[in-house]
């Protein structure tokens, strides 16, 4: 019983990697040589996604990090009234985002230094209004830091990439593989059949 398991392990790894019989032709052992780099990709991509997920989560860190130490929040003070949106050419008003508008502000940094710049405002807000923004080290204004709440997401979906595309890539190709190697048995089927024909037509007869 042992010995037959070990002889059907052995035929089943042989069919999958290198063919199957001594008849095998140059095309089979290519398709085994497909099916193979198939599996060997479908048992990488899980350890190619753990990678780039802890290499992607330590450089999301790094950078929140970097930017938390750099990037301070503080008002900026509006000097005019936040205008009403400009709707695209051809758009309705109603259609126009009324989330923010470009609107002149200022901005007090560290030694009573003041800035001037455009920050964003829902549109009619009043003169001498205060809007929470974000400045870095220069007192620019800046976008805020990375939330590293929103780390494990972007890393997991980091991970996916490999886990996914690595097998799904690896499968197309070996599909494409198998049509052309296909056509190519079929051609050569037709080749030799040719060469054959006369000589079997002439034994019939």
């Amino acid at each position: 019983m042992i010995a037959k398991r070990h002889t059907f392990v052995s035929r089943s790894l042989r069919r999958l990697t290198l063919g199957s019989g001594p008849l095998e032709r140059r095309t089979d052992r290519l398709q085994a040589i497909g099916r193979l780099v198939v599996v060997l990709s479908m048992l990488a991509a899980p350890l190619l996604a753990v990678v780039a997920s802890a290499a992607t989560t330590a450089h999301l860190q790094a950078v929140a990090a970097a930017e938390a130490s750099d990037r301070s929040p503080t008002h900026a003070v509006l000097l005019e009234v936040a205008p009403e949106p400009t709707p695209p050419s051809g758009a309705t008003v109603n259609a126009v985002p009324s989330t923010g508008v470009p609107v002149r502000a200022a901005w007090s940094l560290p030694g009573g230094v003041t800035r001037e710049g455009f920050v964003s405002a829902r549109p009619h807000t009043p003169i001498g209004a205060t809007v929470p923004v974000w400045v870095d080290g220069e007192g620019d204004l800046t976008s805020a830091p990375l939330d590293r709440s929103s780390i494990p997401n972007r890393a997991a979906a980091a991970g996916l990439l490999p886990l996914i595309g690595l097998p799904l890539a690896t499968w197309t190709l070996y599909v494409a593989l198998t049509r052309a190697l296909d056509a190519s048995r079929e051609r050569a089927w037709e080749e030799e059949w040719t060469a054959v024909e006369p000589d079997w037509n002439s034994r019939l007869l």
